[in-house]
This record gives structure tokens, C-alpha cells and sequence, in this order.
């Protein structure tokens, strides 16, 4: 797997199929088009990338099927936005939109490092404004009412 290839915009279409539910089997670009707002053709050819990087297997006339490491990756994504959302909150007063906010925009960028010392400080079980628990593993459905998500794919997606 090549990580230091995988763009911002790449992650987002890994948290779209994930919602989507490509770890479980293919979604069609179709599909994934419709929930990133781009061409069908656009969506093939972000999906042949993330399998060219190894996030999953790309089966004709199916679409993408994401591996254990692509959802691995999302979780990762989903806990650091969360933590670091709390984090915000409770060293800097923000209120939980503007936190959520601020995480969005940094939360890709949060090294391991300063990840585990935000977890040592503010413990494993921390939870989300939205319900999430933070130290979990993830399904689909755990996220429809996750704020954060919301912004993220407001169209396409019927929660």
C-alpha cells in the first residue's frame, strides 16, 4: 500500500464507500457519484486509484469493494475527527459546531503522535456530542446520526 499517495480527497471517497457500505461488497461508481456530487466517470476513475493503492479490489460491472486497510483508515479518521473535537472543546471553550468545524479541517492532518497524547489525556471511552464513541469499531449505521458525517455527505446518502 502506498499511504503517502493517498490525498485528502481520496479519504473522503474511502469514508463515502464506507457509509456506502464497500467493505461488506462493490459499490458501483454510480452510486458513489451521486454521493460526492461528480460525474460517474469522475467516481471510476478515483475508484481504479484507491485500488491502484491498494484500498480494494475494483470488479467490473460492480465497482469497488474496499479492503481491511481502507476501513481501517476510516475508522482512524472517524476517531481522530471526534477526539479532536473534544479535545477543542475542552482546552479551548469552543462550542461542539465550532469544534466540529475546526476538526473537519485539521482532523486529516492530526499525527499519531499528538492522537495518543489526546487519548492518554482525555481517556479512551470519551464520546461525541453526536453519540459516537470514540474508542470503537464502526458500522455504517453508527454514523447516520454523527454530525459530522452529515455535513460531509448530505446528498445522496438517505439516512
Amino acid at each position: 500500500m502506498v499511504n503517502d499517495e493517498l490525498t485528502g480527497r481520496d479519504r473522503e471517497y474511502l469514508r463515502a464507500l464506507f457509509l456506502l457500505k464497500a467493505h461488506e461488497g462493490p459499490v458501483g461508481p454510480a452510486e458513489i457519484a451521486k454521493v460526492m456530487d461528480v460525474s460517474r466517470v469522475a467516481a471510476l476513475k478515483k475508484m481504479r486509484r484507491l485500488e491502484y493503492l491498494g484500498y480494494g479490489e475494483y470488479i467490473t460491472r460492480k465497482g469497488l469493494k474496499i479492503n481491511s486497510e481502507a476501513e481501517e483508515l476510516v475508522q482512524q479518521d472517524i476517531r481522530k475527527h471526534h477526539l479532536l473535537e473534544k479535545f477543542l472543546e475542552a482546552t479551548l471553550d469552543m462550542g461542539s459546531e465550532e469544534a466540529c468545524d475546526e476538526s473537519a479541517a485539521l482532523d486529516i492532518s492530526v499525527s499519531g503522535n499528538l492522537l495518543e497524547k489526546m487519548d492518554s489525556k482525555y481517556g479512551s471511552d470519551l464520546h461525541c456530542d453526536c453519540g459516537c464513541c470514540i474508542s470503537t469499531d464502526y458500522e455504517p449505521e453508527d454514523l447516520y446520526d454523527c454530525h459530522w458525517y452529515q455535513k460531509q455527505f448530505s446528498i445522496g446518502i438517505n439516512w
